[in-house]
């Protein structure tokens, strides 16, 4: 009986020591990225899914580590060349139980002030996909991560998104020759603030022209707007091959809210332009027809 115990707290001492050992210390040891874009139905901005392009802005906090820039970053720009490459000094994990929070944004500038209280302004002319991305601001807000494992950096859209979808009246049908240019948004604010720790904004009031990036030309036409309400103020023209312009004014009070884009669907007539539906969903999920919905 005492040979059988003394051999059985062998066995489970040797099994600790083996834990032990398979355990991975992850003291001092890179930290990787995994960076990602969440959904997105249309063309212009970037892309759903793996993100491979620009750089962006990271923000990473090791508690009682506070200025030792091994562990912690502020603005620091994560680049793509062949793979997301911190620039600088390559961070680390302090340890296996050490607390680390993190958040970044795209696209990125050497100059933030107050990550709480960011300015940014849309670009005015979209009409190329350079601008709308510049103009596409992504953020993932402050969350934990865990030492070992890649930081998960999923970026959501922080701004808004508005769909044109033009469709030629039954007057203008037989105008084999006629072809919609481009497509502008009056009385619009374009520079707004945000709280890159949770994404939230604050819109000033400024009154700009956008003019709209053409996805699917004579048809769809997109664009990036700060999040604001427009107050019977929405205004938009359309100008034809022939240099006339064709002019929607909604009646409505019609508001913008982050995260989310909008189809505005119109039919061009000769003397008029009219609205069938105005929609609203989650970035990234199909659209549907029917009023005005904030979900």
């Amino acid at each position: 009986m005492r040979v059988t115990a003394a051999l059985a707290t062998l066995l489970a001492a040797c099994s600790n020591d083996s834990d032990v050992l398979n355990t991975p210390d992850y003291a001092d040891t890179p930290i990787g990225l995994n960076v990602n874009v969440s959904p997105m139905a249309t063309r212009a901005g970037y892309e759903q899914g793996a993100l491979t392009e620009g750089s962006f802005g990271l923000y990473l906090t090791t508690q009682d580590t506070e200025g030792d820039e091994r562990y912690n970053c502020t603005n620091r720009e994560v680049r793509y060349e062949s793979g997301w490459t911190i620039q600088g000094e390559q961070l680390l994990w302090k340890s296996n139980d050490a607390t680390v929070t993190y958040y970044a944004y795209l696209p990125y500038t050497g100059i933030v002030s107050d990550a709480t209280n960011y300015a940014f302004t849309v670009q005015t002319d979209q009409s190329t996909e350079d601008n709308v991305k510049a103009s596409d601001l992504l953020c993932t807000g402050q969350q934990p991560a865990t030492p070992g494992t890649a930081l998960d950096i999923t970026f959501k859209h922080a701004l808004s998104k508005l769909n044109v979808t033009l469709k030629k009246g039954s007057e203008l049908e037989d105008g084999q020759n006629l072809t919609f240019t481009s497509v502008t948004l009056s009385n619009c604010a374009t520079a707004t603030t945000v709280n890159l720790t949770d994404g939230t904004t604050d819109t000033a009031t400024k009154s700009q022209t956008i003019t709209l990036y053409a996805a699917t030309a004579n048809e769809k036409y997109e664009c990036i707007l700060v999040p604001q309400t427009f107050n019977q103020t929405l205004k938009v023209e359309i100008t034809d091959n022939n240099g006339k312009v064709y002019t929607f004014k909604s009646d409505n009070e019609l508001t913008f809210s982050s995260g989310k884009q909008y189809t505005l669907n119109l039919t061009v007539g000769r003397d008029k332009v009219t609205t069938g539906t105005i929609s609203a969903k989650s970035w990234g999920e199909e659209q549907q027809g029917g009023d005005l919905v904030t979900e």
